[in-house]
């Protein structure tokens, strides 16, 4: 199934983009992520926007995983790189991905775009 998939990290944001990177290359094994950029702090409902820049990119491939699943397997990406819920309320995020898309299935918006 054809998924996209949203990075961002305002923490270590060029060292924790490629780490997530790398990553998820070995979930996506025919991954193609776009040129990461800087974007400016967007506040969501649940929590401030935090002080420092983003670093953000997209990656698009295929996988043999449900929706649920790929959801669960970000979460816990999230968690091993050391990502909380708790953190995201401070503002400062390790890393954020968020299934985009999912087949033809919109899941969320690109909130930096």
């Amino acid at each position: 199934m054809k998924v996209i998939i949203s990075l961002g990290s305002n923490t270590n944001q060029e060292e924790n983009i490629q780490r997530a990177r790398e990553i998820l290359s070995h979930l996506i094994p025919d991954a193609t992520f776009t040129e990461p950029e800087w974007t400016d702090p967007v506040p969501e409902k649940d929590r401030p926007a935090g002080k420092d820049k983003y670093l953000n990119c997209l990656v698009e491939g295929h996988v043999h995983l449900s929706e649920k699943s790929v959801i669960a397997k970000l979460k816990q990406l999230e968690i091993t790189m050391g990502d909380n819920h708790e953190s995201h309320i401070t503002g400062h995020v390790n890393i954020d991905l968020d299934l985009i898309q999912y087949g033809d299935h919109k899941v969320r918006d690109i909130i930096w775009k």
